[in-house]
């Protein structure tokens, strides 16, 4: 093979990896994964009954993830990407207590309390605080 013919194969490929993503089932670089902050009293940010935005930044995802001692701590919606090395998906936490975020085995921790979801707007609140009802 020619050392042009060489170089066009290799820029060919890179193109293609770079307009695809990595081939389904092969192993995506994720860097980055954080989890949108909501409204709160103090130092709690993130409540159940509410839905925040998980973003990864990568090539691309495999698998969301949610851990709180080992188990189920959520639900996740489907997975967007929303730019160059950017995806979304939708984060309803059910379960209190410290989370693990995680995308692909990169993740974060949120604290995560009761939530009061009022249509607009869903805050928390810490413990020793509690809304009638």
């Amino acid at each position: 093979m020619t050392t042009a013919a060489h170089t066009l194969l290799t820029a060919c490929a890179l193109t293609a990896a770079t307009a695809f993503g990595p081939a389904p089932g092969a192993s995506a670089a994720v860097s980055n994964v954080s989890v949108s902050g909501g409204f709160g009293l103090g130092f709690v940010q993130y409540g159940t009954g509410c839905t925040y935005t998980v973003t990864v930044r990568g090539d691309g995802v495999g698998v969301l993830a949610d851990r709180v001692n080992g188990e189920p701590g959520g639900t996740f919606g489907p997975i967007e990407q929303v730019g160059p090395d950017t995806f979304t998906a939708d984060w309803a936490p059910t379960m209190y207590g410290r989370h693990s975020v995680s995308a692909d085995g990169v993740g974060t921790e949120v604290y995560v309390q009761k939530g009061y979801d009022f249509g607009i707007v869903c805050f928390t609140l810490p413990e020793y605080l509690r809304l009638p009802g």
